[in-house]
């Protein structure tokens, strides 16, 4: 558990890093063409909305910890690891590799896919049923739209092809 201080001040550090990214990393690496037809077109434009939301994170994660109320000077916290999390975090590694490898054969959306679901499983979320709908159908959306809409290329798999 961190103090209320360590809290604010990963809370100020992470809205520096933001602001630091949306006022001189984007403007000043990230080449825009003057005219976009459709704003979120833009190439920072999708930039722009993480850096902004990052730095409301930040504001949030200040705020509160600021607003809470104060901790006892001694908190006992127990930090082992149990048997059940070091597999968890075991199998959330072997994913991590099973992702890295199979992109370039099976594609952006059948790896995104298949990850979501596993670590859904992992996860042990309640409502398996929406999550897995949201595997399939997330992943599919956003391949439509950034290749018919947005005319962007998402990496194919070797093995089975989208339209």
């Amino acid at each position: 558990m961190l103090s209320r201080r360590d809290e604010i001040l990963i809370g100020l550090g992470v809205m520096v890093l933001a602001a630091f990214t949306l006022w001189w990393i984007i403007p000043n690496f990230i080449a825009t063409p003057r005219r976009v037809p459709i704003k979120a077109l833009s190439p920072a434009f999708w930039p722009k909305i993480i850096a902004w939301v990052v730095l409301i994170c930040g504001a949030a994660l200040t705020l509160r910890a600021a607003l809470a109320p104060k901790t006892p000077n001694a908190v006992a916290d127990d930090l082992s690891v149990s048997r059940a999390e070091g597999l968890r975090l075991l199998a959330l590694g072997a994913i991590l590799v099973g992702i890295y490898f199979a992109l370039p054969i099976l594609g952006m959306v059948w790896v995104c896919m298949i990850a979501f679901a596993l670590l859904l499983l992992l996860s042990g979320g309640g409502n398996l049923g929406w999550g897995l709908v949201t595997a399939v159908v997330l992943p599919l959306a956003l391949y439509f739209f950034f290749t018919k809409v947005a005319g962007v290329a998402i990496p194919q798999g070797q093995i089975v092809r989208l339209p």
